[in-house]
């Protein structure tokens, strides 16, 4: 089965997306407190601001200007460095005349004075109808290409937005930042952020040039659950942990003492929804955490499951309306002696607020995107006949406006459709854009003598993108699907039926005893043999191994895994078939037997880190067994059972 892919989203899906289905991701904008407005501090020096502008085209303070210039923008992650790829920048909060005179582009640099340009988006030209050098809302979207290699995780890098200063005198050339200069002396610096490789929601706004410097430093903080990304999973709970500096002895004296809030943010993703009205978890200074002499904050703050309201209150119910998970926000607040506990009004309300961070919720952990589809055996190809489809797996939120259909097409590129399902929609109660746990069911009507068994057929799992020039784009019967929709998985038709089918003659393999019993080397050495065919080898007259014989019945097996590069066996020279097997040993065998291919990305895992043993073998298992191997610990040491080992085998072959 594939991926799932990325999508060239349509204007029906980006409509579609523009509502309640934002709350899917989490993500949103808070609105600034007045103590946050005034902490927007400058990172670069003026000259650095000035270009080569006169004083009078200069945006010397972009804060003061009438419509506040107050930047913010989103991107997504770029982890994958050693390939090419793309920032794609949101930002909001870009109001008011730019002094700029085409438009403005987004730099990527390494953190530092005068740092050549790495890479640079086109010029983004303004685009408000009624207004000349502005951006209509002060929205500014633009795509920053990365060649592979580009980047380095050991480094920092910042994301910045230039105006150009016109045309050079005498010359044709637009005075930009180019990649492979210092952005320095060719064009206005109007705002900059630290690039985080994870992405960012936007919660932060960029640093602005010019802007006020505040009469004192501020403390700042940020926030990760459990030590890895800001999100929070509401059902288990766990840890929020907390970092911040700035919070000395004298700034507490003068502000109060420090308490840390979590609570819901004010806004929902729906106008028909109401926003949470629970009481917010706080946690104080001196009770729940401490505060170190030189001003720093470290603290673990313990979420108990499921205490947190898990979804919004639709204002008026009707079957079938969704409700979206509840968006949290981490709240720190000034507290002075007397002052009650604050309400999620207050916190709404900016009181006492020094700064707040949006936490990206959802109630459960998401499962991983691992389509598989199951039928029973075609019938008689000379007759119509329907082909029952289930599939599992489908999970998350899917790239398409109205639901899926199921495809049938000779085996090939740009194949026309011989049959199709109808559209299935989604169904999911809680979620837009899902099917309740990943189930998706439907038939397809082929026709007589539509399929020849002679022939290669594939079934295929397409999303459609919605409406263009007044026709639905999805896959429809003689015509190539490509370019009429989304890919979301493929997968071999097999007229004897799918492997996994459940026929009522098919046998389970294994009885319920024996599924308890421990798994061995052996029995994982004789079936990757088996689903290889049982290929003839060349037996050795003397065993390799002192402690397998020649007359072994899986001598054959024992020396194919050999010849295949799979297992040598141990240190200790023997093969030790019927030692038991670790998670960590089936996935170094499963990698080998499927040839050692070339593994990209990033363990999912909390137990396994980047140099610990088997790594790429488990990454690997990561994203070819993931129906077995999903969730977020792989423990490696841990041993398997003949039914676990059953199941892995499964994933292995169908994969």
């Amino acid at each position: 089965m594939s991926a799932l892919p990325n999508f060239k989203a349509s204007s029906f899906f980006r409509a579609a997306r523009g509502c309640g289905a934002l709350a899917l991701a989490g993500a949103m904008v808070l609105p600034m407190s007045p103590a946050l407005a005034q902490n927007v501090a400058a990172d670069a020096p003026a000259a650095a601001v000035a270009g080569s502008l006169p004083d009078d085209r200069v945006r010397e303070n972009p804060v003061a200007t009438s419509d506040e210039f107050a930047p913010h923008w989103s991107y997504n992650a770029l982890k994958d460095t050693g390939n090419d790829q793309v920032l794609n920048f949101s930002g909001w909060g870009f109001n008011g005349d730019i002094n700029s005179p085409k438009g403005v582009q987004i730099v990527v640099r390494e953190k530092g004075s005068n740092t050549p340009v790495l890479a640079i988006s086109d010029i983004i030209e303004y685009n408000d109808p009624e207004y000349a050098f502005q951006y209509q809302h002060g929205l500014l979207n633009g795509n920053v290409k990365i060649p592979a290699n580009t980047l380095n995780k050991a480094k920092q890098y910042v994301v910045e937005v230039w105006g150009n200063n016109g045309y050079q005198e005498g010359s044709e050339d637009l005075v930009t930042p180019v990649v492979g200069k210092a952005p320095e002396g060719r064009g206005t610096l109007l705002a900059s952020q630290t690039l985080n490789f994870n992405g960012s929601d936007g919660t932060t706004a960029a640093d602005v040039p010019g802007a006020k410097a505040t009469q004192e430093d501020a403390p700042t903080f940020e926030v990760l659950y459990d030590g890895k990304a800001q999100l929070l999973y509401t059902f288990e709970g766990g840890t929020v942990h907390v970092k911040g500096s700035g919070f000395t002895k004298e700034w507490r004296e003068k502000h109060g003492k420090v308490a840390v809030y979590l609570a819901a943010s004010q806004g929902v993703p729906d106008g028909s929804l109401l926003p949470a009205d629970d009481t917010p978890l706080r946690f104080e200074e001196g009770k729940d955490f401490t505060i170190a002499e030189d001003g720093t904050l470290d603290a673990q703050l313990t979420v108990k499951p499921d205490v947190l309201q898990r979804y919004y209150e639709p204002r008026y119910y009707f079957p079938g309306i969704p409700t979206y998970d509840v968006r949290y926000e981490v709240d720190l607040v000034a507290e002075k002696q007397g002052d009650s506990q604050l309400t999620v009004k207050d916190l709404w309300a900016g009181k006492n607020v020094v700064q707040r961070i949006a936490v990206q919720t959802q109630a459960y952990r998401p499962e991983k995107f691992a389509p598989k589809v199951e039928y029973k055996a075609l019938g008689d190809t000379t007759a119509d006949q329907d082909i029952y489809f289930s599939g599992t797996g489908f999970y998350g939120e899917i790239a398409s406006p109205k639901g899926v259909q199921y495809v049938i097409r000779e085996k090939g590129s740009n194949t026309p459709v011989l049959a199709t399902s109808d559209l299935i929609e989604y169904n999911h109660h809680d979620r837009a854009f899902e099917f309740v746990n990943g189930e998706l069911s439907g038939s397809v009507k082929v026709p007589a003598n539509t399929l020849d068994p002679a022939k290669k057929y594939v079934v295929e799992v397409w999303g459609n993108n919605g409406y263009e020039d007044g026709e639905f784009v999805a896959p429809v019967v003689g015509k190539a699907p490509e370019s009429r929709g989304t890919l979301l998985a493929s997968q071999d038709l097999n007229f004897k039926g799918s492997d996994a089918s459940n026929t009522d003659d098919k046998k389970p393999s294994l009885t319920d005893e024996q599924r308890k019993e421990r798994a061995t080397r052996g029995e994982l050495a004789v079936a990757l043999y088996l689903q290889a065919g049982a290929p003839e080898v060349k037996l050795p007259e003397t065993s390799p191994w002192p402690d397998v014989k020649t007359d072994d019945p899986n001598y054959a097996a024992y020396i194919w895994v050999r010849e295949k590069g799979i297992s040598y066996g141990w240190s200790d020279g023997k093969f030790h078939a019927d030692a038991g097997i670790s998670n960590a040993t089936v996935a170094a065998f499963t990698y080998r037997a499927a040839g050692s291919p070339v593994v990209k990305g990033d363990s999912p895992y909390a137990d396994v880190k980047p140099g610990a043993p088997f790594y790429r073998e488990i990454l690997w298992a990561s994203q070819n067994l993931p129906t077995v191997y999903g969730g977020h610990y792989f423990l490696p040491k841990q041993l398997l059972t003949r039914g676990h080992l059953e199941a892995v085998l499964t994933a292995f072959q169908t994969r």
